[in-house]
């Protein structure tokens, strides 16, 4: 059997780590403390509770590493760290191409409704596209609002 029958599979970092001053924590903070104190002010103390929890767990994820997930493409579906999402409810992807090439996946999940994928390199770029025009619709596409705002924040 080919290789390329056996499907392809590379591993990825989550993202880039970036390493934050103590003055960038102290910003964030400050930021959720008096986001959560003008909304308990405003009468909102619901939204002052999530200010404080969005800002800690930014907090936190910002200061782990990042992880390395596994990824398999392979004739059942994509797989990520063991999950895996069969062609049956993949609704189309699109491999954007150019310095940082990535594998973006329209998904029927409700949790996971696009997942995108870091490539790596041009050549598996063009290997990943060739292998899931056989199994799946390859529609035009771009990264939703959330993946740039975790870029930005290095998550």
């Amino acid at each position: 059997m080919p290789p390329q029958e056996q499907g392809l599979s590379w591993h990825v970092d989550t993202h880039e780590h970036k390493e934050r001053s103590a003055d960038w924590y102290w910003t964030l903070g400050l930021g959720a403390l008096a986001g959560a104190a003008l909304a308990v002010f405003f009468g909102n103390v619901l939204l002052g509770v999530i200010l404080l929890l969005g800002g800690g767990s930014l907090g936190f994820l910002v200061a782990r590493g990042p992880r390395e997930h596994q990824v398999r493409v392979d004739q059942k579906g994509v797989t990520l760290d063991g999950t895996l999402y069969p062609y049956k409810n993949i609704t189309s992807f699109w491999v954007e191409e150019g310095n940082d090439p990535k594998l973006l996946l329209t998904t029927s999940g409700m949790l996971h409704p696009q997942l995108v994928v870091p490539l790596l390199s041009a050549a598996r770029a063009q290997s990943v596209r060739a292998y899931l025009r056989r199994f799946a619709t390859e529609v035009e596409q771009h990264a939703h609002l959330g993946e740039h705002l975790a870029e930005l924040f290095g998550l």
